[in-house]
Parts: structure tokens; sequence; C-alpha cells
């Protein structure tokens, strides 16, 4: 144990908040940094990377209630949400599909009436977690490296060229176009926005 006489900050190194307010400008956005996210940074620096990971994957967040972000919705459950002056939304949990082998499963929501349906990897189904197929077939699309998936371009039937943007890889605080490495139709997608890959695990599938 570290014993230190005085005042605990005097012994730590200078901070420069102006170069570290330019550089995480230049990797998030400039209208995506506030003075306070700066000194989030300062004091938790893996904290705050790990959550403007989070807002990659799930967008902004603060509009949200708390208790809806601390306790996810169940079946039948009807919240309002309130985006903006004059914008709400009325979001109702209808029902939460079976859990797939490749453990994930198809959630249904109605938004001010209208269904819609969401591909998730439920992480919380418990086991040994999601054991992913390789790439390296003929018309299989690999990760290129380990990261997060934080968006998919294409569903499965659709045609694709060559070249073309299938995902996008959030991997080493920089995001990565995954691209199709034939022409054909894309027959599987094995992946869901916000699922955690290694490299070479299978994303797309082409035929």
């Amino acid at each position: 144990i570290l014993f230190s006489d005085g005042r605990p900050g005097a012994s730590l190194e200078d901070y420069d908040f102006e170069d570290a307010a330019r550089r995480l400008r230049k990797q998030y956005g400039e209208t995506e940094v506030t003075d306070k996210d700066v000194l989030s940074h300062a004091l938790y620096p893996n904290v705050f990377i790990d959550w403007k990971n989070y807002e990659k994957v799930y967008g902004d967040v603060s509009n949200m209630p708390t208790f809806l972000f601390l306790q996810p919705m169940v079946e039948g459950e009807e919240v309002e949400l309130e985006t903006g002056f004059g914008k709400k939304y009325l979001v109702k949990m209808e029902s939460l599909g079976e859990l797939k082998e490749d453990g994930s499963r198809v959630v249904t929501f109605s938004l001010n009436g209208e269904r819609c349906f969401f591909p998730i990897t439920d992480l919380s189904a418990g086991g040994e977690g999601v054991k992913r197929e390789k790439a390296g077939a003929p018309g299989t699309v690999g990760s290129p490296m380990p990261g997060v998936i934080v968006g998919l371009n294409v569903k499965e039937g659709e045609k694709v060229t060559e070249g073309q943007p299938l995902a996008t890889l959030s991997a080493m605080k920089m995001e990565t176009v995954v691209p199709a490495t034939s022409s054909g139709v894309i027959k599987r997608i094995l992946v869901n926005v916000g699922d955690q890959v290694d490299g070479d695990d299978l994303l797309v599938e082409i035929e």
C-alpha cells in the first residue's frame, strides 16, 4: 500500500484538457464531445471509451427514462417516450421470440401502433456463449478482426456485388467497413447489431 503526504492530486501529472479535447473530437466528432465528456475521459478513460462504443451501437439514449434503461421491458408492457418538444412515441413490447441455437431471437415491438421486428443476440440466455462459424469457404464473409458490429447494410435474399459494403465493425477505436467478397445473393446473415465478434467469425454467406 502506498501512502502520500498532502493532497493526493498534488502528486498527479498535469493533464492537458485542450489537447484531450482536440483528440477526442477528432476521434468522435466535433459535436459529439462536450467539456463534460473531456472531464469524464480524464477521470475514467476506459469507462468513457466503453460508453462511446455503446453509443456507436445503440445511439443516443439520453432521452430514455432511467428505469427503462436499467430494467428491460416485458411482454405486454407499454411506455411513452419523448424525444423532443412535441415528439412522443408509444412503445409496446409485443413478444419475445423463441431462442434459436445461435443465441438469437426476434423481438417484436409496436411503435405508435406500427409493428417492428428486431433480431437480437440474447446475451442473458446463459450457457457458454455463442459459438460462431468461421469464414473461409467460397462465398463466406468473415470479420477482419475482433470488434463489435455497429451496422448491417443488407438483408437476406438481397443481391450484392463484389466490394459492396455489407457491415460496419467497430474495432481498435475505428470503424471498418466489411465488403462482399463476391457477387451473388445474401443467403445468411449470422450477426446482429451489437454483437461481439472475433477475427474470421462468419458474418454473411453469399450464394
